[in-house]
C-alpha cells in the first residue's frame, strides 16, 4: 500500500508540472506571445489537483504507517 500511496503522490507532482507548464507556456497574440496567459489554459485546474492528490497521499501515508 506504501507504494500505491508513493504513486498517488508522484501523479500529484506530476499534476502541479504540467499545470505550472500550462500556465508558463506563452500563448501567440496578435502583438507576438503574450506569457503568463490564463485564458483557456486550464492550468489552475491540474496544480489543484496534484495538490489534493499529494495531501491525500500524505494523510493515507501517515495513517497507514501504524497498520504495517
Amino acid at each position: 500500500m506504501r507504494n500505491l500511496f508513493l504513486l498517488l503522490a508522484l501523479i500529484g507532482v506530476g499534476g502541479v508540472v504540467l499545470g505550472a507548464l500550462t500556465i508558463l507556456h506563452s500563448a501567440p497574440g496578435q502583438a507576438g506571445t503574450l506569457p503568463f496567459s490564463l485564458e483557456n489554459t486550464g492550468g489552475p485546474g491540474p496544480i489543484l489537483g496534484g495538490l489534493i492528490l499529494i495531501a491525500g497521499s500524505l494523510y493515507l501515508r501517515s495513517t497507514w504507517q501504524g497498520r504495517e
